[in-house]
């Protein structure tokens, strides 16, 4: 009996132990007291994982990564190093299915070498998430001063067309719930479980086998295919428009996200966007609105919508560019922000 009592007591003391060094390992090596953002944007940080899907106009691999502070960055990076410029928008900026070096941060980078440009795009984020995004996240990251803000928006703002009482959960930066909240928030700061994020990668990256990636297809992150070939170009609703549509409610919008660039002593940049399927009336709109924005408040604007010849083929779903039409992107914008003089 006694025996048993001294095994349990060794067994009790050997479980303390381990549970004192995991604490202290996680305080010392996880981001508990590195998170400057709080359980904002948990789902959105301090990840590491390969991606694999089977679209029908883009299949392969990619890898992907966030920093301690929300941003996407390459395979090399890890701070944003204060950067020059941010660029905003939803998962059509954060491009999680291409290679960071395929997406048009990544490519506008090379482009751009003397510039530190970054990544702020959350997937489903809209106007409202990005007016947020200043109180919740930007305006929390120690010595954060961009020089210039760049929203690439419109595909998510369709359901801002008319006001809306309840916001959504990414809007708030935060999960769909108090239980995934806490689940994201534990991962996110948590040092043993970004080390088997890491372990993941390596290997699949060593052995290929599917066990260790995200497979699209396979899980919640299904991505809608398109049903139809038909593509509608930004000229066929203008030829069709008898007078500029905007939206009020949008445009007061915009006022908003303008006003909280110009309190930070930054410059803005608004580009508009088209689908996979082409315009369509929310988008022209949307379109239009910002534009005309843009001429009242005396911003850059640049109408990627109606002028960078996007079509069918640069697309792999309703929404996000495939590496060809990222380059065709990435080079558009180029020659504008040449023309606005950045560089």
């Amino acid at each position: 009996m006694k025996n048993i009592f001294k095994n349990i007591k060794i067994f009790s003391i050997n479980i303390l132990v381990l549970f004192i060094s995991i604490v202290i390992i996680e305080c010392f090596f996880g981001y508990w007291f590195k998170n400057e953002l709080s359980e904002r944007l948990s789902s959105e940080r301090n990840i590491e994982r390969i991606y694999k899907f089977n679209f029908s106009n883009h299949k392969g691999t990619s890898f992907y990564k966030r920093n301690n502070q929300g941003f996407r960055v390459s395979e090399k990076e890890l701070n944003d190093n204060n950067p020059e410029i941010i660029f905003v928008g939803g998962s059509t900026t954060n491009q999680k299915f291409l290679n960071y070096e395929d997406t048009i941060v990544g490519r506008l980078q090379e482009n751009f070498k003397k510039i530190k440009i970054v990544n702020a795009g959350v997937d489903g984020m809209s106007i409202l998430g990005h007016i947020n995004s200043f109180q919740l996240w930007f305006d929390k990251i120690d010595n954060f001063n961009p020089k210039y803000y760049i929203f690439y928006i419109g595909i998510n703002d369709q359901a801002n067309l008319k006001k809306n009482d309840k916001i959504n959960s990414i809007d708030n930066l935060i999960e769909s719930s108090p239980k995934n909240n806490f689940i994201e928030y534990v991962e996110s700061n948590s040092f043993f479980y970004n080390q088997i994020r890491r372990v993941k990668t390596i290997l699949f990256i060593k052995t290929g086998n599917d066990l260790f990636s995200n497979n699209v297809n396979d899980g919640e992150m299904v991505y809608g295919e398109r049903t139809t070939k038909d593509f509608k170009y930004y000229s066929s609703f203008e030829s069709n428009d008898q007078q500029t549509t905007l939206n009020e409610y949008y445009n007061s919008l915009l006022i908003d996200l303008t006003s909280k660039v110009k309190e930070r002593n930054s410059e803005i940049i608004y580009i508009t966007q088209i689908s996979g399927t082409g315009m369509n009336k929310n988008l022209y709109i949307i379109a239009n609105t910002i534009i005309s924005h843009c001429r009242d408040y005396k911003l850059n604007c640049i109408n990627l919508a109606k002028n960078a010849n996007l079509n069918y083929e640069d697309f792999y779903d309703w929404t996000h560019l495939n590496p060809k039409g990222s380059k065709k992107v990435s080079n558009f914008l180029t020659k504008e922000f040449q023309k606005l003089s950045i560089n």
